[in-house]
């Protein structure tokens, strides 16, 4: 028998697809990437994980088309916050009945290609300014300096503790 729920995600670096599978394994549910989602899964109740690219959910709108989307969580640098996930709610238009969560996710600038690779130069410079004039930091943005400067990583399966509780 099909898993009522599955996992569906889009990675453009492999983050958001390391949340996948902790996820899966966490949850015991399959994870597959958006668009290769097996047939049998036609229509199927989905819990969605997408990386974040200006200020938008990656993939979110295909799949939302294709799938009953039961969760959301957008993948990316900075610090989590409440105000992130609402803010994605927002922007991306997802129904007020449907749990948005952020997960602080990893950045390695030499896993990207092309013009992302150029805008993600310039916008790590701009972030790490930034951080740095603040003085003390978080550890989660500690991280995000981290990922301004090298492959840096806050994936962990405790950053998904209120989602694993929400199936359970």
């Amino acid at each position: 028998m099909i898993n009522n729920t599955i996992i569906v995600y889009s990675s453009n670096t492999g983050f958001t697809q390391q949340y996948a599978k902790l996820l899966g394994r966490a949850l015991d549910m399959p994870s597959y990437e958006l668009g290769s989602v097996p047939k049998c899964h036609a229509g199927a109740q989905v819990i969605y994980l997408g990386w974040l690219f200006a200020g938008s959910i990656v993939g979110y709108k295909k799949c939302a088309r294709k799938y009953d989307i039961k969760a959301v969580a957008g993948v990316g640098m900075s610090p989590p916050a409440d105000e992130l996930a609402e803010g994605l709610r927002s922007t991306m238009k997802i129904p007020s009945n449907v749990p948005v969560f952020y997960l602080q996710g990893g950045f390695d600038i030499e896993r990207l290609k092309g013009p992302m690779k150029l805008i993600m130069k310039v916008k790590c410079r701009s972030i790490a300014e930034r951080l740095l004039a603040k003085g003390e930091l978080s550890a989660a943005e500690q991280t995000t300096l981290d990922m301004c400067s090298g492959p840096a990583s806050a994936v962990d399966e405790i950053n998904l503790a209120e989602i694993v509780a929400l199936f359970k």
